[in-house]
């Protein structure tokens, strides 16, 4: 139960992290197929920016202080567990915390981290593919593409390639799994980990990034407190995110069309 909730405060993190992107959207002026909008939208849009972050149900970003303190709360919590195994403790909430903790190695740029926490939690849970799938995308993003072959080959032990088409990207084809994995791709490349070379691969940040806020955003209307006029800015920023986003990505679609960018080596 630890590493759920845990894991639950970091996807909040992640979320919140991204709020400060949100001021460039501020400024953003739409096209007209997105009409209507008024000349106060603008301002209205920046408040909804600013108090986006207290909007996340006060979540702090995942950096610098809180990155610290949210791992080592994890690592009392996963120390805890281990001493508890011999027992008949929790190995699945033990398996939980070191995804948790080595989402936050990438997120702190330490990818070496990471992989040794994937190879215990693979170690320690022999039929849980996630560990594996994670690792794999993980190698991929920070250039390790022989031990990716290794992770993906182990992950295709457990989860076999369906009606003997080519293999799916480990993890691609589990929704549970694929949320991890973009999950990852976007905490690695926070803490510099995935330097995002490819059209590819910042079209899925974008819109991972922007699915992150967008939840925030339903979260934080879900708040009976807010005013009519809160509720019209934090829609119309909803509006403007989507929009934005779209722009970009089928921008990033059109330089690979154009411009005949190689394939990513990162298969998120």
């Amino acid at each position: 139960m630890a590493g759920r909730v845990l894991l639950r405060a970091t996807a909040l993190g992640l979320a919140a992290a991204g709020a400060g992107a949100l001021h460039a959207v501020s400024e953003w002026t739409p096209p007209r197929d997105h009409s209507p909008f008024i000349p106060s939208v603008r301002t209205m849009l920046l408040e909804s920016a600013q108090g986006l972050q207290a909007a996340l149900l006060g979540t702090q970003p995942l950096s610098g202080a809180h990155l610290r303190d949210v791992s080592a709360r994890a690592e009392r919590d996963l120390a805890r567990l281990d001493g508890t195994l011999a027992e008949g403790g929790d190995p699945a909430a033990a398996t939980d915390l070191r995804l948790l903790l080595a989402l936050l190695a990438a997120r702190d740029g330490r990818p070496a981290d990471a992989l040794r926490l994937y190879e215990e939690a693979a170690r320690d849970a022999p039929f849980d593919p996630r560990p594996r799938a994670l690792a794999h995308h993980l190698c991929l993003a920070d250039g390790r593409h022989d031990e990716s072959v290794r992770w993906s080959v182990a992950y295709h032990r457990l989860v076999p390639e369906i009606g003997g088409a080519a293999l799916v990207p480990p993890g691609l084809e589990n929704d549970e799994t694929l949320q991890l994995v973009r999950e990852l791709l976007v905490a690695a490349t926070l803490g510099g980990v995935c330097e995002l070379g490819h059209p590819a691969d910042r079209a899925v940040v974008m819109r991972v990034g922007c699915g992150a806020v967008d939840q925030g955003l339903l979260a934080a209307l879900q708040d009976e407190s807010l005013s009519a006029a809160e509720r019209i800015r934090l829609r119309a920023l909803r509006v403007y995110l989507h929009a934005k986003v779209r722009l970009l990505i089928d921008k990033e679609a059109q330089d690979m069309a154009n411009g005949g960018a190689e394939p990513s080596p990162v298969s998120w």
